[in-house]
C-alpha cells in the first residue's frame, strides 16, 4: 500500500512549462539585464514561441517579479530555519546575520535579483501592483530582523529600523565585495570580516566593553 503522505506531487503540464520559462528568463535577465530582456528573447531561451508565454505572464517585468517572489520565499523559510536553532538572543542575531551572508554566498544571482543588478546601479521598480507585492515580502524579511535586534537590546520604532538598515547594508556591501573578489584586493577575507562584524555588533548592542 502506497504512503500518500510521502508521495511527491508531479507538476501538471502547465506548471512545468511555467518553470521553463522561469529558467530561460533567469538566464537572459543574467546575460542581458532586466532592459535588454525581451519576451522573444526568453522565448527563444526556453524553446517556445513568444505566444505560448503570454498565458502565464504578462511582460518580462511579471517574469522578473516571480523570480524574484520565489527568491524571497526561499531566503525567509531559509533564515527562519537558522534563527529558531537559536536558543538566545545573540545566537538569534548572530544567525540572522549569517543566514544572510550564506544564502546570498551560494545564491549569487539571487542577490542580483533582490538588488535589482540586473538592472544596473539605477533604481528601478517594476509596476505598482508588482512593487506591493514585493514589498510586503520584503517587509515580512525585514521584520524577522527587527525581532533579532528588538530582543537582543530591547529598542523600539527607529532605533530598531535604522538598526536593521545598518547591517543590512553592511552585509550586501560585504557580499558585492565577496562575489566580485575586491576583498582579494583588500588582502581579506569576507568570513573574517562578518565574524568581526557580528561580534562588535553584539559587544556594542549588549553595553559591552568599547559600547557606544
Amino acid at each position: 500500500m502506497t504512503d500518500l503522505s510521502l508521495a511527491r506531487k508531479e507538476p501538471s503540464a502547465a506548471e512545468a512549462r511555467r518553470d521553463l520559462v522561469l529558467r530561460a528568463a533567469q538566464r537572459v535577465f543574467e546575460e542581458k539585464g532586466l532592459d535588454g530582456a525581451s519576451i522573444r528573447l526568453i522565448a527563444k531561451a526556453a524553446g517556445c514561441t513568444t505566444g505560448s508565454i503570454y498565458p502565464y505572464f504578462t511582460g518580462r517585468e511579471e517574469i522578473y517579479a516571480e523570480l524574484l517572489s520565489r527568491s524571497l520565499d526561499d531566503y525567509e523559510r531559509f533564515l527562519t530555519s537558522r534563527i529558531v536553532r537559536g536558543a538566545s538572543p545573540s545566537l538569534r542575531f548572530e544567525a540572522a546575520l549569517s543566514a544572510h551572508f550564506e544564502f546570498y554566498d551560494k545564491r549569487r544571482s539571487d542577490m542580483s535579483l533582490a538588488l535589482y543588478l540586473f538592472n544596473g546601479l539605477k533604481p528601478q521598480g517594476l509596476t505598482p501592483q508588482l512593487d506591493v507585492r514585493l514589498n510586503v515580502q520584503l517587509g515580512a524579511i525585514q521584520a524577522i530582523f527587527a525581532t533579532c535586534v528588538r530582543e537582543l537590546t530591547g529598542a523600539t520604532g527607529r532605533e530598531v529600523d535604522d538598526e536593521v538598515g545598518a547591517h543590512l547594508a553592511m552585509l550586501f556591501g560585504l557580499l558585492v565585495l565577496h562575489h566580485t573578489r575586491r576583498t582579494r584586493v583588500l588582502r581579506t577575507d569576507a568570513r573574517v570580516l562578518l565574524r568581526r562584524h557580528i561580534r562588535q555588533s553584539l559587544s556594542r548592542l549588549q553595553g559591552g566593553p568599547g559600547s557606544a
